[in-house]
């Protein structure tokens, strides 16, 4: 029988692993699908992460990070607790987009960490259900 929290983690590490190396690497092949997901403008950018925005890059080490730890064990959280850590970047980025005002890159790693963390708690949680 296929344990669905072992495979699907397995998934998301890879998925997790690409883009993290894209965001650091940054190698032409991946440019299009890294264009995808992410706006890359270079401002919202770490000069050490070209790849990426901030936000993006952050949010794939989170799931990354997480998603790895899913392997092992049981990440602690539900539903909830899981779209509660995604809000804050829903919102970071949202009040962004409509000019409310300029998030800074430092919000955006912090936002788009919590988020890929909260992926992986929600997916797990729902895999469970």
């Amino acid at each position: 029988m296929v344990n669905l929290r072992k495979s699907g983690s397995v998934l998301l590490i890879a998925i997790g692993a690409v883009f993290v190396f894209g965001a650091f690497v940054n190698p032409p092949f991946l440019r299009p699908l890294l264009g995808v997901t992410c706006h890359r403008l270079p401002h919202r950018s770490f000069d050490w992460a070209p790849g990426l925005c901030a936000r993006c890059t952050f949010f794939w080490i989170g799931v990354f990070l997480s998603s790895s730890l899913m392997f092992f064990r049981k990440l602690p959280g539900s539903l909830v607790m899981g779209l509660l850590f995604i809000l804050p970047m829903a919102l970071d980025g949202s009040l962004q987009f409509i000019g409310l005002y300029e998030s800074t890159n430092i919000m955006r790693l912090l936002t788009g960490f919590l988020a890929g963390a909260g992926l992986c708690i929600f997916l797990e949680d729902g895999a469970a259900e």
